[in-house]
């Protein structure tokens, strides 16, 4: 094991499964998650050419390592940061995506605004990019969603919200992240019963628009049957109707979920999806609350040092 590794937390070296079945217990938890999903489904952003370059939780981590390379950048060396040499090595190490895909969502993201030249590098060998507020708003958007959701449940929630206007500790928070994804982390990992809603492009989308759309009154997540609308899904998450229609016959078949009702115009969540989709926002709050501790204690050592 390499000492990045041996350094992470308990939480990348096991499943705190002991920590997640606490946390599910909390009665804010269901509310937690409900503004969760809601926010995720609202702030969703999909296109047929961000499609075909790669499926939305590539693009997710695509950014968040973007997001990384650029804070790492020191003036003193211009192959630092976010080069399009040091992305292709790591979306390669990490199993992101091929060269070739490197560039054209480096293009794509520098056409949409995301990225652009580092004008402070004079060697323009190394093309240096840098990450631009656009980038920057959309990231912490989803922090922001996430850190309200989640700070009821946790002693220290507010303290870490509030931390998100000190750009000190969203270096940190950032840094904190990457590196258990270097070291293997995936939230996946510890709900392997979410099956192939991870596995397809839009799945965890689409599971999610479901899980928000119980009736008034039901539970989260629903134990009611759900309006299933395979053309209005397609639509929402820019995927084909076939893909949705097979996603849900699949799913059906995997006994994660059941079509209720004579023209199948409703589904139902099985136990099996509904305790999967629930360990999947338990453990992202765990992942989100244990980097964010480690970003406030870097804040304060820091401090201490000056």
């Amino acid at each position: 094991m390499s000492s990045t590794a041996q350094a992470i937390p308990d939480l990348v070296a096991a499943p705190p499964a002991e920590a997640v079945a606490a946390l599910r217990r909390r009665p804010e938890f269901a509310q937690a998650m409900r503004i969760s999903a809601t926010g995720l489904v609202d702030l969703y952003e999909g296109g047929r050419l961000l499609d075909w370059l790669m499926d939305d939780r590539g693009r997710l981590v695509f950014g968040y390592i973007a997001f990384y390379l650029h804070f790492t950048r020191r003036q003193d060396d211009p192959t630092s940061g976010l080069t399009p040499t040091r992305m292709k090595e790591l979306c390669a190490e990490l199993d992101v995506c091929s060269p070739g895909r490197v560039v054209a969502m480096l293009s794509l993201m520098r056409f949409a605004g995301y990225l652009a030249a580092d004008h402070d590098v004079t060697d323009r060998r190394h093309r240096r990019l840098v990450a631009t507020d656009k980038l920057l708003g959309l990231l912490m958007q989803r922090w922001r969603l996430h850190f309200s959701a989640m700070a009821p449940l946790f002693a220290d929630g507010p303290d870490m919200l509030a931390a998100l206007d000190d750009p000190a500790f969203v270096r940190g928070l950032m840094a904190a992240m990457f590196v258990r994804f270097h070291a293997g982390f995936r939230i996946v990992m510890y709900s392997p019963g979410i099956g192939l809603f991870g596995e397809r492009n839009a799945g965890m989308m689409i599971l999610t628009s479901l899980l928000i759309s119980g009736e008034a009154g039901d539970l989260m997540p629903p134990t009611r049957p759900i309006p299933l609308s395979i053309s209005s899904l397609a639509r929402r998450f820019s995927v084909s109707r076939p893909h949705v229609l097979k996603l849900m016959r699949d799913a059906a078949a995997a006994g994660l979920i059941e079509r209720v009702g004579n023209d199948g115009a409703h589904v139902l969540l099985t136990p099996q999806l509904a305790v999967a989709a629930q360990n999947v926002f338990a453990t992202m709050f765990l992942y989100f609350a244990d980097c964010a501790r480690e970003a406030l204690r870097e804040m304060a050592a820091g401090r201490a040092r000056m």
